[in-house]
């Protein structure tokens, strides 16, 4: 547990997290129906790049996904894209398997987190998936990668066009990262 958390209260077993991983699941078929028939619903690159067809189609920037963070919509596109891209990492099978976390302790200097709080503009009162045991950083927050989809520079003022999929596992990347190994030594 990292140094943030409350003693004796794991990010795994959040009973906020808990009760709204049970919702999302159940719920997800309703989501997926009301979403129209026509789309791969089935956790891939394929169906993450439908999903962000339908936020961008829905929302005009950040303000308005924020905005409805609260809507079941952004709950079970949040959940899809989390659900995604841990899929994705189980599949490589050569990374530690994603779970999915929460957090009510936030960084220092803000509020104490609320789940999924309507007012707050930011994402950290959402759930993240991480492997167990990762540090600040190694974690993804899936309403985080919404809101990226209306980046338009990177942090270095680099032009940059965020796409869902750049989540999910990507095999080649590990492929890069031996080849670097190779080079080094």
């Amino acid at each position: 547990m990292g140094d943030r958390m409350d003693e004796g209260l794991d990010r795994q077993r959040h009973p906020e997290l808990l009760v709204w991983l049970e919702e999302r699941e159940a719920a997800f078929e309703r989501w997926a129906a009301a979403l129209g028939p026509d789309r791969p619903w089935d956790f891939s690159a394929a169906s993450l790049d439908a999903l962000e067809d339908v936020v961008r189609e829905r929302f005009a920037g950040v303000e308005e996904v924020m905005a409805a963070k609260t809507s079941d919509f952004v709950q079970g596109a949040t959940w899809y894209v989390g659900e995604a891209v841990r899929r994705s990492y189980a599949a490589c099978g050569t990374h530690d398997p994603l779970v999915w976390m929460y957090d009510p302790t936030p960084p220092t200097g803000h509020a104490p987190s609320t789940f999924f709080a309507a007012a707050t503009p930011f994402v950290i009162d959402t759930p993240f998936v991480g492997a167990p045991g990762s540090g600040d950083g190694e974690w993804l927050y899936p309403l985080g990668a919404l809101n990226e989809l209306y980046s338009t520079v990177d942090e270095w003022d680099e032009p940059v066009e965020p796409r869902l999929r750049g989540a999910l596992h990507d095999p080649d990347e590990d492929e890069d990262d031996e080849d670097e190994g190779d080079r080094e030594e």
